[in-house]
């Protein structure tokens, strides 16, 4: 029986050794960096998130007229005492956005810091007009230097986590930030049925248009998912706007500085002195 428990034991010893080697092997692949941008429904486990290929920013969900996006850049292989330096460059292949108007240029040479495996680079990006009719695309790249390569040139999806937007393999050395300001009627908009020429407005708030949206958005601090459900956007708060919109404009009005709608007729809200009717410009009076 001893001699059975003495067996056991160097067997259990040989395998130990054998694992204490195996951690102490160094990472034999590459060494590099790649995108690793999850995002997905916010009632998910965030866990399981996909990695994406992309990141949409749609400023009508954007209070003010700037954005800062977090991208997140993984390396490979074991965490290191010292800093290294990877680069990050605008992929004209894929960018139809324009620097200095949807986005602010960044350094190329991007800093992994010592005992870390991530970083997080945040590009700012801007809302312009040139994104109210069309998206627009600013692409980035990897690139490999001295200290870090390009690890995973190609993405599939991993067991247990989600598949990624539209598509479950992608290149992982770039990632598009994808930008757009279409701005529609919301679904609690309080007011103008008739919004055709002709027709005067009427409602707390009158016929919707973009220029009148951005308005209660600037004096209110809202953002177009503020307008999505009676939640967010209930009778009081309604109230509330259209008291506060009317006396706005009312002053403006009444100091010959009054707000005119692209086709020159006065904006509207309920509490105002004046009528608006949809396409006939106002005349004011001499």
């Amino acid at each position: 029986m001893k001699r059975i428990l003495y067996m056991l034991a160097f067997v259990w010893m040989g395998i130990g050794m054998i694992s204490c080697e195996k951690d102490l092997m160094d990472y034999e692949g590459e060494e590099g960096v790649y995108f690793y941008v999850q995002w997905g429904a916010a009632w998910g486990d965030t866990t399981v998130w996909a990695n994406q290929s992309y990141t949409p920013v749609e400023f009508v969900n954007v209070a003010g007229n700037t954005h800062e996006v977090k991208v997140r850049i993984m390396a490979t292989g074991r965490v290191k005492d010292y800093d290294r330096t990877f680069r990050l460059t605008v992929d004209k292949d894929t960018t139809t956005a324009v620097e200095g108007l949807n986005y602010e240029t960044f350094p190329e040479e991007q800093v992994l810091k010592a005992g870390t495996t991530y970083t997080d680079v945040t590009i700012e990006v801007k809302r312009n007009e040139n994104i109210q009719e069309e998206e627009r695309v600013l692409g980035l790249r990897l690139l490999p230097t001295s200290d870090l390569s390009i690890a995973i040139p190609e993405w599939k999806k991993i067991s247990g986590m989600w598949s990624s937007e539209g598509q479950q393999v992608f290149d992982a050395s770039v990632h598009k930030i994808i930008m757009s300001d279409f701005i529609v009627k919301p679904k609690q908009w309080i007011g103008g049925v008739y919004d055709q020429p002709g027709d005067t407005e009427s409602g707390r708030w009158g016929v919707f248009t973009v220029k009148k949206y951005r308005l209660i958005c600037d004096q209110f601090n809202l953002t177009y998912e503020d307008f999505q459900s009676e939640a967010t956007m209930p009778g009081a708060k309604q109230a509330v706007i259209q008291e506060h919109m009317a006396k706005y404009l009312q002053e403006l009005y009444d100091n010959k500085t009054p707000v005119l709608e692209d086709d020159g007729r006065l904006m509207w809200f309920m509490g105002v002195s004046w009528t608006s009717v949809v396409g006939v410009p106002w005349v004011p009076e001499q």
